[in-house]
């Protein structure tokens, strides 16, 4: 038998039939590996960085065009010392954006699910005046939770009713686009507060960039007219001093020590009708869970808040009257009467006459 010879450091596997075979280096196939992933790693990474911009600039793009196109809600938060409550904010499908840039006076007009004869009557009347750069919006909240029977109308019949009408008010708004559905908050008395505080945050989101804002009641009579000729010739005027003002009838009176700890009651704005600069409105809310709510909106908001704020009071109660009576003879400017808002109309047949009677005052 024949001797296999091996070469010094050679191995008996590199051999066959006595002829020595080439073999694998385990230093060179391990870095060919490494090398390997190292380049995959680096592919892996290049198509992770790419991706990661493809979905950045897709999800910006798919985004707005879904907020755009489908996403009508946004969210928000009743945020009072005693009370937190997220509600949902529909907007109208034709307001995009919500205010004109244009926009000088937004009128937030507070009302009842059922008023729809006095939405009505605002809008064949006044409203047919409204000035150029003027906005309005009327809030509405939910239908209760909870259903009372009364008059003995069985559930059923109630449930009939409220479903009645919420396709009314849908009917409604396709009409006239002027509604601020708020979603979470229930419409009653004991929740003005919050229907005025979620209005403001409205305003405050959605139209910031407007001058003024004037708060009315279902039952109020305005002559924008006229206002806007204080606004312009008043109002601009008294706001070089302090920026931040109300302008009403400034009226005061008693509140439960149990929603105000004050030694005394502050005055505030009677409130069917009363004008805000927007940086009142602006001053007020980081104010706003620092209180105690109530239903008193007007005490709260321009009374009790307006002190926190430092926002100035006014009074013209010569504009901004309590009912809907007239002098016999109403104090005049420039051939311009003061007297701009009155209220008490319940229908169509109301506002008509106070507003003709309104219109017709003359000056002596």
């Amino acid at each position: 038998m024949k001797a296999t010879n091996y070469s010094k450091g050679s191995s008996p596997r590199c051999w066959k039939n006595g002829k020595r075979i080439k073999s694998t280096n385990p230093l060179r196939l391990y870095g060919s590996v490494r090398f390997l992933s190292y380049i995959l790693i680096r592919l892996l990474l290049i198509l992770t960085v790419l991706l990661f911009l493809y979905l950045l600039i897709f999800s910006k793009l798919f985004s707005s065009v879904f907020h755009k196109r489908y996403n009508k809600q946004n969210e928000f938060a009743i945020n009072f010392k005693n009370a937190y409550i997220p509600y949902v904010v529909d907007l109208p499908d034709n307001l995009n954006p919500a205010c004109p840039a244009s926009t000088k006076l937004l009128i937030l007009i507070m009302t009842r699910r059922d008023s729809f004869s006095n939405r009505d009557g605002i809008r064949k009347t006044w409203l047919k005046d409204a000035v150029p750069g003027t906005v309005t919006k009327f809030i509405i909240a939910d239908s209760p939770s909870k259903i009372e029977i009364t008059d003995n109308k069985d559930a059923a019949q109630k449930m009939e009713e409220l479903k009645k009408e919420k396709q009314l008010l849908k009917v409604e708004q396709m009409q006239n686009k002027d509604f601020i559905f708020l979603h979470g908050i229930e419409d009653n008395y004991a929740n003005l507060h919050f229907k005025w505080l979620a209005a403001l945050q409205w305003q405050q989101a959605f139209c910031p960039q407007t001058k003024w804002i004037m708060k009315t009641d279902d039952d109020t009579i305005v002559h924008l007219p006229r206002l806007n000729n204080w606004i312009d010739k008043k109002f601009t005027r008294e706001i070089e001093k302090n920026k931040a003002m109300y302008f009403g009838w400034i009226i005061s009176g008693y509140v439960s020590e149990n929603v105000y700890k004050g030694n005394s009651y502050p005055p505030y704005m009677q409130g069917a009708s009363y004008v805000a600069s927007s940086q009142a409105i602006t001053a007020t809310m980081p104010h706003i869970n620092k209180v105690i709510g109530f239903n008193m909106d007007d005490v709260l908001f321009t009374g009790i808040l307006a002190d926190l704020a430092n926002v100035t009071r006014a009074d013209h109660k010569e504009m901004f009257r309590v009912g809907n009576g007239l002098n016999k003879e109403e104090k005049c400017e420039d051939g311009i009467p003061y007297v701009t808002a009155l209220y008490g109309a319940g229908n169509l047949e109301g506002f008509q006459n106070i507003y003709t009677k309104l219109k017709d005052v003359k000056c002596p």
